[in-house]
């Protein structure tokens, strides 16, 4: 038997690996969406996600982008688990050619996304790279009862998400095809970390198990299938489609909107699972302050994960992001 690679792992088994060797500490670490550091009555919340060139950074970019997408990612995490950020530190590396320009730029994008989400950029470090490399790391603190772990999800819970699916994929096919719509653009290129969500989803202490979407719907259900050995029964007509995407595919009829919906990921929303008796209270609470939370299927006792199409039942595949891997978009 030869030797495998990590593109025969992918990213998830990787970390698996990785975790076996790792000593265990008395804090939640690895497998959740960000670290939880016994911190008096709260957890001091770690999370940390890198950028490189090639993987995440398509050429219409700017480097203000750039900048805002990396505090984004980083903060999204932070989100998943109901905390406040505390503040961000960021990693440059950066070819020495690089422009001073650009460096401004990516600056400002930084600073941009951490102030309008409520925290700062608080130190970091350049390096020289070959190629453009940035990695962020962003702290946060939630009270130990309103944490939002990725275990808890029982059958017969709501599952639900945030917002809209299928903003990333939009903006994507919209560069890819020259479309001109920069609104759509943005889904992609300056996604937006869902923190008031979070909080006000840790605040009424109803979810059952917590992750932002980062890498996709079909990829995050399998996902807590395994943390959790539970199914989940997904209703196609109640996926929340973003605008923009209906929009898109309206023009375009090879685009097929809850494929996208369902597998490209980067919509930064959150995906949770809710007591059933407390969805509807919880949902009024977010809509109080100008949030949406949708329901679009149930956690079920059978270890599958299905998409109920009007009568037509089906797996759902898991098409999702996954590093390493092929990708299907």
């Amino acid at each position: 038997m030869g030797v495998k690679r990590l593109e025969d792992l992918g990213e998830r088994a990787a970390i698996r690996k990785i975790s076996a060797i790792l000593t265990k500490g008395k804090n939640r670490g690895i497998g959740d969406d960000c670290a939880a550091i016994e911190w008096g009555d709260e957890y001091l919340l770690v999370t940390t996600d890198m950028m490189f060139r090639k993987t995440h950074i398509p050429a219409q970019m700017s480097p203000y982008q750039m900048g805002w997408f990396l505090v984004a990612m980083n903060l999204s995490d932070i989100a998943a688990k109901g905390g406040v950020p505390l503040g961000v530190v960021c990693s440059f590396g950066l070819p020495r050619k690089t422009t001073e320009l650009f460096l401004k730029q990516l600056s400002k994008g930084v600073d941009a996304c951490a102030v309008g989400f409520g925290t700062t950029i608080v130190g970091g470090d350049t390096k020289e790279t070959d190629d453009i490399t940035l990695c962020g790391t962003a702290f946060g603190s939630v009270k130990k009862t309103e944490f939002m772990s990725r275990t808890g999800a029982c059958p017969g819970d709501v599952i639900a998400v945030t917002g809209s699916l299928g903003k990333a994929g939009a903006g994507y096919y919209a560069l890819k095809r020259k479309s001109g719509e920069k609104k759509l653009a943005k889904g992609l290129l300056e996604p937006l970390p869902r923190l008031k969500e979070g909080q006000l989803l840790a605040q009424s202490q109803s979810v059952s198990s917590s992750m932002d979407l980062s890498d996709g719907l079909s990829s995050s259900l399998y996902q807590l299938q395994v943390l959790n050995a539970v199914g989940f029964e997904i209703r196609k007509s109640a996926l929340p489609l973003a605008s923009g995407l209906m929009m898109l595919s309206d023009k375009n009829h090879d685009i097929d909107p809850y494929a996208i919906a369902l597998h490209f990921g980067g919509d930064y929303e959150l995906l949770v699972t809710i007591r059933q008796m407390s969805f509807e209270k919880t949902k009024k609470a977010l809509q109080k302050h100008g949030a949406d939370l949708t329901a679009i299927g149930t956690v079920t006792q059978k270890k599958d994960i299905i998409l109920v199409d009007d009568k037509n039942i089906k797996n759902l595949e898991n098409k999702g992001y996954e590093h390493f891997k092929k990708h299907t978009f």
